[in-house]
């Protein structure tokens, strides 16, 4: 099983298209955003597993029967705690990250794993303005790691695996 994470998609219909056809595929567990989904909030018809937090693009919809996202998200997924925002107003230092936790964000449209000091940092990158050569993407998370992947074809073009706790 996995989680796909998003960001950035900014309601284009070809973003969510790709988001979809990643679903189909894939089948995740669960799908995190890191906000700016707007005006569309991806709803339950969408997909029930949506776990979103508010980007700054976000604050100027309703969003219908759904509830306004928050601007973080505190989760437990695979043993790990996951800490997730847009990263337009909080950062990593904004919250009790411990080594072995990862931080998901957005915001900047370019896709990016990393770790440092033991914490793992995740960008999805967007699936409809892409800000770098890699194009559409996502990230997926799973028990082993973190994945980045292309939306255009679900090829994986970067890959970083947790260390031992």
């Amino acid at each position: 099983m996995a989680i796909l994470i998003v960001s950035d998609i900014h309601g284009s219909a070809e973003g969510i298209g790709l988001v979809k056809k990643a679903i189909g595929a894939l089948r995740p567990e669960k799908v995190l955003s890191a906000g700016d989904q707007c005006p569309d909030p991806m709803e339950a018809a969408f997909f029930s597993g949506l776990v979103s937090v508010r980007g700054n693009c976000d604050r100027f919809y309703e969003y219908g029967s759904m509830p306004f996202p928050p601007q973080s998200r505190t989760l437990e997924e695979y043993g790990r705690r996951i800490f997730m925002t847009h990263g337009d107003r909080m950062w990593a230092d904004s919250f009790s990250i411990q080594p072995g936790d990862v931080f998901i964000s957005g915001h900047t449209h370019v896709p990016l794993l990393e770790e440092r000091d033991g914490i793992y940092f995740c960008n999805p990158g967007s699936p409809s303005r892409p800000r770098s050569s890699a194009g559409p993407s996502a990230a997926l998370l799973d028990e082993r790691g973190l994945s980045l992947l292309s939306l255009l074809d679900l090829r994986v073009f970067s890959s970083l695996s947790f260390s031992e706790r």
